[in-house]
């Protein structure tokens, strides 16, 4: 009961593991019935698309107030990572090879960003 007091629930946290089973549903179904172009082979690039939205919308809700006020700009690059990743079997060929050099310049920046922080 102390530890309640301490640290209260954040019902944001709480509400990831149920939508994260429904686009995980969702992907599969939309597999299962190779709807809107999805197929076996490219069911997960929907998984992490919902993933990635999920982090949006949980980064939306905390800057609006709603549950525990951190870790928005985690949320929104996290999702940023997902989404990209996620929409690399629906693009073209040059996009598949080139897409890790957006990671690493992210990666870079926030080295940079931290850097910069401590100065």
């Amino acid at each position: 009961m102390s530890d309640e007091r301490n640290h209260p629930r954040d019902p944001l946290s709480a509400m990831t593991g149920g939508l994260v089973l429904i686009v995980l549903g969702i992907a599969f179904l939309l597999a299962q019935n190779q709807m809107f172009g999805v197929r076996w082979d490219n069911f997960w690039g929907v998984f992490l698309i919902g993933l990635g939205g999920i982090l949006l919308l949980q980064a939306l809700l905390r800057a609006l107030g709603f549950g525990h006020r951190r870790g928005i700009i985690g949320l929104v690059i996290g999702a940023g990572v997902l989404i990209t990743i996620g929409l690399i079997p629906f693009g073209g060929s040059e996009w598949g090879k080139w897409w890790p050099l957006g990671l690493i310049a992210l990666g870079v920046a926030l080295l940079l960003e931290q850097f910069a922080r401590r100065n």
